[in-house]
C-alpha cells in the first residue's frame, strides 16, 4: 500500500513538473515573441527618426556645394528651366545617402517633394533648425504606419510642432512619408513670414 501511495505522488510530482516546464517554456516563448515584435518596431522607429533628424537639421556643406554646382544642372531653353541631370555628383550624393532608407517609390518622391522644403531654405535664409524630440505613435487601424510629431527649434528660439505620418516596411524601408502640418515652419524658414 505504502508503494502504491508512493507511486501516485511521483506521478502527480511528474505531471506536476511538467506543467511548470510546459509553463516556463510558454512563457519563455512569449516574452521573446514579444522581445523580437518590441525590437522590430523599435527599428522602423528609427529608420523613421534618422530621416526627420535630417530632414530637420541644418544642410552640410557637400550638399550645398552639389546644388550650387553647375554640373548638376542643366539650363532648358536658355535661362527659364533648371533641370537637374541624372548621374551626377548631386545624384550619388542622394543615392548614398537616402536610397536605403526607402522603397523605390518612395524614394523618388521624397526627393522630389519633401527633401528641398527645409534643410535648403533654412540654409539660405541662414536659420539653423534643430530637433529638440520626436514622439511616435503607432497606429491600430494599418500595420507598420507610425503617426510622428517632430518637435523643431529654429531661428530666435522659436520652435514648430511638425506632425506626419510614415510607414516602413518589413524591410525597414519607408513606404510612405507624409507630413500633414508644420505650422507654417515652412513658410518662417523661406522668408514668407517676414
Amino acid at each position: 500500500m505504502n508503494n502504491r501511495r508512493e507511486g501516485k505522488t511521483n506521478g502527480y510530482r511528474k505531471r506536476s513538473l511538467r506543467f511548470i516546464l510546459l509553463g516556463l517554456v510558454t512563457a519563455i516563448l512569449l516574452f521573446m515573441g514579444g522581445y523580437f515584435l518590441l525590437n522590430q518596431d523599435q527599428n522602423k522607429q528609427e529608420v523613421i527618426e534618422h530621416i526627420l533628424n535630417d530632414q530637420f537639421s541644418a544642410a552640410d556643406a557637400e550638399l550645398i556645394r552639389l546644388l550650387e554646382s553647375s554640373e548638376n544642372a542643366t539650363i532648358i531653353g536658355g535661362s527659364e528651366l533648371v533641370a537637374f541631370q541624372e548621374e551626377t555628383e548631386l545624384e550619388n550624393y542622394f543615392e548614398q545617402k537616402y536610397r536605403s532608407y526607402f522603397t523605390e517609390d518612395m524614394y523618388e518622391k521624397y526627393i522630389t517633394t519633401y527633401f528641398f522644403t527645409y534643410r535648403v531654405p533654412a540654409y539660405y535664409s541662414d536659420i539653423q533648425l534643430k530637433v529638440d524630440d520626436i514622439s511616435f505613435k503607432k497606429s491600430n487601424d494599418s500595420d507598420n504606419l507610425y503617426h510622428f510629431t517632430v518637435y523643431v527649434s529654429y531661428g530666435d528660439k522659436q520652435k514648430a510642432e511638425v506632425t506626419g505620418r510614415a510607414r516602413v516596411n518589413d524591410n525597414n524601408k519607408i513606404s510612405y512619408f507624409n507630413i500633414l502640418q508644420d505650422n507654417d515652419l515652412s513658410k518662417a524658414i523661406s522668408g514668407f513670414n517676414r
